[in-house]
């Protein structure tokens, strides 16, 4: 076993000697065959050497001979002004936002007409109604004191201004806020030629890279070349982008502005609308308050005896009284004698307490006497002056106020009117008065004033000056009611003896008034046909009749010319008699108007109030 392990160790030493002796031997063999291949490369670098060395000068030799030249060079400063144009413009576009006007000139939406310039300081005698019942007033010492009216020349001139709306239509903008002031211009320019940079030769024949000799003859060359190309690729790569972005910029903004504009023109449409309806108001507003003035001035500039008349009514509207407005009144014009008269509807003193302005206190007893006494001369005082100094065109020699109060008779009961105050003076002996200044009473006393002062009950007068009643167009009236037999049929009879009978009737109806009924000619012209003058106050005045003999029902347009009549003639009232009814309409429209509707039913009660016993058939 021993002898074993010995031999394999010997065995084993001296394979790891041969290993090594052999190790050896390789070793010697790869470092003379790298020596070999070290030898032979170095031989074949020198070669390369050479044949590189060839070429070049081959190379540099062509070169020499044909001598080249770079075409087609981008121009980046060309560029860089295209892209700096459209840069701005996608800076301008993207930022040109105007906007709708923020503040848009709507003063004219201020301007009204100011109508209050005309209104008036008491009701027109022509609204007014004669059935007002007396009652209970109270007065102060300031109410006797007394102011004066309107001046008729001023509000004429502020009558006859144009009606022109004062304030020129709204400019409609739009407001620019950050934005530029101006639309901004799509910048005019256009893509530089897309020409590839090439390498020519002096007769202008192109490099070819391909070629192995041009190639290296011409390698730095070929290099610039192709960095130019890719220079130039990548400027209109960058210009096209730019260009693709100032459109884009273009097309938002005119989508923008297309929309801008047409909410602008619904916003300049809404104003315009806006404008013009105020302008229609303030016009019309002008128109409604103006035109009746004018109309009273243009009648009165004709000096017709109802124009004179409407002046003066107009005139008396425009002062302040201590009066309830819906007490009646009327103004009468003889323009023959050039006398005015005014007679005004007052309350009766038994209906008047006077108190003070300032405390609930009654006033002492001296001091309400005093005003008391001063009260209806006060009243008469300004009517006369009013009227004196607003005789314009110098129509009136002669002013008469005549002032009457309406009370229940304490014996009967009964209403009753009575005149309580009358004053008569020559024009210039009022005009120079100086009513602020002068005491009521005092004045009245020295004009020859007629006023009865009694707290208790009321003291009639009889006014100095009633107005007479002719008129060309009256013709004698002629009886006919006790010639027509009893049961005759209305309708039948002749038109103008039905007028005769109408003015016959009337004229037994207001028998107790004192009143005088006249007839006018007969003319068919849906005129008068008869007039009633009444001196009682209660029905003073005058009335306008008008008789129609109808079959048919009237309809509203003769109520409504009968008004126009009663407006024309300055009558206090008109009266529509007929034979046939009236319809509904007609009723309507003649309610709260002087206006009195006798139909055929009424008629005949009338007439048999009188006892008068007669018919109305349609005749067929």
């Amino acid at each position: 076993m021993n002898h074993l392990i010995v031999a394999g160790a010997v065995l084993l030493v001296v394979g790891y000697g041969a290993f090594l002796v052999l190790q050896g031997l390789f070793r010697g063999l790869g470092a003379a065959s790298k020596a070999v291949a070290d030898q032979r490369e170095a031989l074949a670098s020198k070669r390369a050497e050479r044949v590189a060395q060839q070429e070049y000068e081959r190379a540099q030799s062509y070169r020499a001979e044909n001598p080249v030249r770079v075409v087609g060079i981008p121009n980046p400063d060309a560029f860089r002004r295209a892209f700096a144009l459209l840069d701005d413009y996608v800076a301008a576009a993207s930022a040109y936002r105007p906007a709708l006007p923020r503040a848009v000139d709507t003063r004219f939406r201020g301007y009204h007409y100011p109508a209050h310039m005309f209104e008036l300081a008491r009701p027109h005698p022509a609204s007014l109604s004669d059935n007002t019942e007396p009652r209970k007033v109270n007065l102060t010492s300031a109410d006797v004191l007394m102011g004066g009216g309107a001046d008729m020349t001023n509000v004429y001139d502020r009558a006859a201004a144009a009606c022109d709306f004062p304030c020129d239509p709204p400019v409609f903008r739009y407001s620019q806020t950050d934005a530029p002031a101006q639309k901004p211009n799509f910048p005019s320019i256009a893509a530089p030629p897309d020409t590839p940079v090439r390498l020519v030769t002096f007769n202008g024949t192109e490099v070819d890279a391909g070629d192995q000799l041009q190639a290296k003859a011409y390698e730095a060359e070929i290099h610039r070349v192709t960095l130019l190309n890719s220079q130039a690729r990548q400027l209109h790569t960058t210009f096209h982008d730019k260009y693709a972005a100032a459109v884009e910029a273009r097309d938002l903004m005119e989508i923008y502005l297309a929309d801008l504009s047409l909410k602008w023109r619904d916003a300049e449409a809404a104003l315009r609308r806006e404008f013009e309806q105020a302008k229609e108001t303030y016009e019309r507003d002008c128109q409604r308050a103006t035109q009746p003035i004018r109309a009273v001035n243009q009648r009165y500039r004709g000096r017709s005896s109802d124009g004179v008349r409407g002046h003066f009514e107009l005139a008396l509207c425009n002062i302040t009284l201590p009066l309830p407005d819906d007490y009646p009144w009327e103004v009468l014009y003889d323009q023959q004698d050039r006398v005015l008269q005014v007679n005004q509807c007052v309350p009766s003193l038994p209906d008047v307490s006077v108190v003070r302005q300032d405390s609930k206190r009654a006033p002492a007893k001296r001091d309400a006497e005093t005003t008391l006494r001063r009260y209806v001369p006060a009243i008469a005082l300004q009517i006369a002056h009013h009227v004196a100094r607003n005789d314009l065109q110098d129509d009136v020699d002669r002013i008469a106020v005549n002032c009457w109060s309406r009370f229940f008779e304490p014996a009967s009961g009964k209403l009753k009117d009575a005149f309580v105050a009358a004053l008569a003076v020559q024009k210039q002996d009022i005009i120079d008065f100086n009513v602020q200044r002068a005491d009521a009473l005092e004045a009245f006393r020295a004009l020859k004033g007629t006023y009865v002062y009694n707290v208790a009950e009321v003291v009639p007068i009889e006014p100095a000056i009633r107005l007479d009643k002719e008129d060309e167009r009256f013709v004698a009236g002629r009886d006919v009611l006790d010639g027509m037999a009893q049961g005759q049929n209305l309708a039948a009879m002749d038109w103008q003896d039905f007028e005769h009978l109408i003015r016959e009737l009337l004229a037994k109806e207001y028998a107790d008034k004192n009143a005088e009924v006249k007839i006018t000619r007969a003319s068919r012209d849906r005129g008068v046909d008869a007039v009633i003058f009444n001196s009682d106050p209660l029905h003073g005045g005058k009335f306008v009749v008008q008789a129609k003999r109808y079959s048919n029902t009237v309809d509203v347009a003769a109520v409504r010319e009968l008004y126009g009549t009663v407006l024309n003639e300055g009558a206090n009232r008109g009266i529509l008699v007929t034979t046939s009814h009236f319809g509904r309409d007609a009723h309507e429209w003649a309610a709260n108007k002087p206006l009195t509707l006798i139909d055929g039913p009424n008629l005949l009660a009338l007439l048999g109030k009188h006892g008068y016993d007669f018919r109305i058939a349609p005749q067929s």
